[in-house]
């Protein structure tokens, strides 16, 4: 297998950031040696960086989508998908995701912030948009996310939000202080 297939099958995936098991299964190398020396050569041509203890990337990436590999069960919310549905204004550089544990990184001045929530929650696709190769919470998840995780959270623009679906979203959570929270968020949507 030449270097030339190698790259090929990473473009062919679409993903730009890989751990050590992506590289083993789209190459097909169960050695774990052989894969280790073929990961080195990449990073000493260049051809890889390695963003992280264990993650490299191919071409261009973005902080979702190392958001995604950090902690891949995980998907993009609360500030980080509100301001990119401008639901809110204020700008927060942070990444902030929802996932099963509760975890920090800092990767190159770039913060990363997990939160966990419940099993349950966690595992409803419902208000999960996928996104160039990132999961991302839609508004209605999102306003649900960040009122579950931060009670008193304040928005600055639900004009678009369908009330339907922030029901029906809302419901998975199983929290009657965040069913009373939506309820004044819904009254307030109305107005």
């Amino acid at each position: 297998m030449n270097n030339q297939t190698n790259i090929e099958k990473l473009i062919m995936t679409g993903k730009t950031v890989f751990n050590a098991n992506d590289l083993a299964i789209i190459w097909q190398i169960s050695d774990r040696k052989k894969l280790n020396e073929r990961i080195k050569y990449y990073l000493r041509s260049k051809r890889f960086i390695n963003i992280y203890k264990g993650l490299y990337s191919y071409g261009n990436y973005t902080v979702f989508n190392i958001a995604q590999k950090l902690v891949p069960m995980s998907y993009i919310s609360l500030y980080t998908s509100a301001q990119k549905h401008g639901i809110i204004f204020q700008y927060d550089p942070t990444v902030y995701c929802i996932s099963l544990i509760s975890k920090k990184y800092i990767i190159d001045n770039q913060k990363y912030e997990y939160h966990k929530v419940k099993d349950v929650i966690f595992y409803n696709n419902i208000g999960l948009i996928k996104e160039n190769n990132y999961l991302i919470a839609n508004k209605e998840r999102t306003i649900c996310d960040l009122l579950y995780i931060y009670p008193d959270f304040a928005f600055d623009n639900l004009k678009s939000v369908n009330i339907k679906l922030l029901r029906q979203i809302s419901m998975i959570y199983n929290n009657k202080r965040l069913q009373k929270t939506i309820d004044q968020v819904i009254k307030i949507t109305k107005e």
